[in-house]
């Protein structure tokens, strides 16, 4: 019984706490659809003076393709203000779950406004590192 205690213990959390598999997406921000936005930002890659991070969106209707949430590795420079977004991943259910699909990103660079969603995700990643 002793052995068994710890494996039912971590199991009901993940039952009764859901949200403790999520840790390392952090909030930032929410549109006016009600969709919301998280950034993992213990992955937050540098080089060469660039960022590399990613992004969680969970929207709260469906997209095209039933996609309740994506995910997105974004190429930031804090410097110049602008960002790449590299590659997509689309998800059938909520806060990157489910079936997925994969897309390429589009390779140029955007200058988002800094009260844009984009720019207050690229200035959250920039105040982290």
């Amino acid at each position: 019984m002793k052995e068994i205690l710890p494996i039912l213990t971590v199991f009901l959390s993940f039952i009764l706490f859901p949200q403790t598999s999520l840790g390392e997406w952090k909030y930032v921000s929410i549109n006016t659809e009600g969709d919301k936005f998280f950034v993992d930002y213990d992955q937050i890659r540098q080089k060469n003076g660039d960022v590399y991070y990613w992004i969680l969106s969970d929207y709260k209707k469906p997209l095209s393709r039933s996609t309740y949430s994506s995910k997105v590795y974004t190429m930031g420079d804090c410097e110049i203000f602008r960002v790449k977004k590299l590659s997509w991943i689309f998800y059938k259910g909520q806060m990157g779950r489910g079936d997925s699909e994969r897309e390429k990103g589009s390779m140029e660079w955007r200058y988002p406004p800094p009260d844009s969603l984009e720019g207050i995700m690229l200035n959250s990643v920039c105040e982290k590192i």
